[in-house]
């Protein structure tokens, strides 16, 4: 099994702070290269998201039809691309993610995408809000 301890820390100001939001590095290999960014865990969210910046710095190639999301923001099409994920020691691969924009008020936080249901169902979350701990773990089973 692994195991992820992530120390809760912001980027910006005490805004995500009061309202109980993780921000946590995942690194995102495209089909160029592989890079990290700060990624918003969203229990709320179906899907996870990553920002049209991104997919062009990985060279993420793109579905040709775009589906609709609804979000924080209203309606928005949305591309998909398929990725790998790697959260500490977990990796994830063969992930199909949406590829479109997030609210703006995120650029504030350099928050480059949501991570969503879609992948957070794979993972097992343990969350300390006093302590201000988020312990995410994979267990891997082979048959």
């Amino acid at each position: 099994m692994a195991v992820i301890i992530v120390q809760k820390k912001f980027i910006g100001d005490i805004t995500l702070d009061k309202l109980k939001l993780w921000v946590i590095p995942v690194a995102i290999e495209g089909e160029q290269k592989k890079l990290t960014f700060n990624l918003l865990l969203d229990t709320g969210a179906q899907r996870t998201v990553i920002v049209p910046a991104v997919q062009k710095m990985l060279g993420i190639e793109m579905g040709l039809e775009p589906v609709q999301g609804i979000g924080v923001g209203g309606k928005s099409p949305y591309l998909t691309g398929e990725v790998n994920l790697e959260i500490g020691s977990i990796s994830l691969g063969d992930l199909n993610v949406l590829v479109g924009p997030l609210p703006t008020l995120f650029s504030k936080y350099q928050i480059a995408g949501i991570l969503g249901a879609d992948i957070l169902q794979l993972l097992s979350l343990k969350i300390d809000y006093p302590e201000k701990l988020l312990e995410i773990s994979r267990c891997l089973v082979y048959l």
